[in-house]
């Protein structure tokens, strides 16, 4: 299983779980240099980044830990890989359905939107935690194509299709109480997010998944600390599971 690591931020410097898991293989790809990749990610930024991809040989299909929310733009450039029909199930306070506040530029608040209008791959959406009054903002031609579950729909059951999946995993569709990201948050269960990752991957065909949601190194004192140990002992759980360990 291709298992990588994408650091924009430098977080990465103070987790272990790519280090210390059990033997597995991690790329570990240095994205600290590249500039115009905070939130937005520009037209530059967007080719570097697929020559860091293309060179290390990382397919979509694999386990992607791509830093704080604020690159989660990252699951539409994973998913431009995907070369066949699939569905994508992503977990999330926010819809990242926004249209960007000047030009047409990729965002993390925009790309979920971004694949729907450029991935003819992309043909069903599945959306769970995503905060009930931001759905309500979403320009019906695209909140009309997504299904928006609640965890407890979520639990039961989230997607019946044959279609291959992929999943996008934001952390700040968890309580604060669980752990610490650097956007506001939602209030689902660690616990009720290991259940629906391990539903899918039990019930049906994974293309890949990515994680996001990491607290920013420049996030101070025990908040900086909670958040890092919280995320780290996450990473090392939801790989257990995403591996049947």
């Amino acid at each position: 299983m291709n298992i990588s690591v994408f650091d924009f931020s430098g977080i990465y410097d103070n987790e272990s779980f790519y280090i210390s898991y059990g033997g597995s293989s991690f790329i570990r790809v240095d994205c600290k240099d590249i500039t115009g990749t905070n939130c937005f990610c520009d037209d530059m930024a967007v080719i570097e980044i697929k020559k860091l991809i293309e060179d290390n040989n990382i397919p979509a299909r694999g386990i992607h830990f791509i830093d704080s929310g604020n690159y989660h733009y990252m699951s539409k450039i994973m998913t431009d890989y995907i070369d066949e029909d699939f569905c994508l199930v992503y977990m999330d306070h926010h819809p990242d359905m926004q249209l960007p506040a000047f030009g047409d530029i990729l965002s993390c608040g925009s790309w979920v939107m971004n694949a729907m209008d450029s991935n003819k791959h992309l043909k069903e959406i599945y959306a769970i935690g995503v905060d009930e009054g931001l759905i309500s903002k979403i320009d019906p031609e695209y909140r009309d194509k997504v299904h928006f579950l609640s965890t407890e729909s979520a639990i039961s059951g989230v997607y019946d299709g044959n279609l291959p999946v992929y999943v996008s995993v934001d952390k700040d569709v968890l309580s604060a109480d669980s752990l610490l990201t650097n956007w506001d948050q939602g209030d689902m269960k660690v616990e009720d997010l290991y259940y629906i990752v391990d539903k899918l991957y039990k019930e049906h065909e994974i293309l890949g998944i990515d994680i996001c949601g990491e607290c920013n190194p420049d996030q101070e004192g025990m908040e900086l600390i909670n958040g890092v140990s919280a995320s780290d002992e996450f990473n090392s759980k939801l790989l257990d599971i995403i591996l049947g360990k």
